[in-house]
């Protein structure tokens, strides 16, 4: 292992790079709406198209 001094340490920044993880979170983020989307869609043709299932 390498020994950095002080000084060195406090010139050393962070990066914005997109990782696996963040990415991965957005595409589930993505698909959840979606999905709910959908949902939604569906109910709301149902409806107006008067074609729910009877609760009997």
């Amino acid at each position: 292992m390498i020994r950095s001094e002080d000084l060195k340490l406090k010139e050393v920044y962070g990066g914005t790079t997109i990782t696996g993880t963040v990415l991965n979170g957005f595409v589930d983020l993505i698909e959840i709406l979606y999905d709910a989307g959908k949902s939604v869609g569906s109910s709301f043709r149902r409806l107006f198209n008067d074609s729910l299932c009877p609760l009997k």
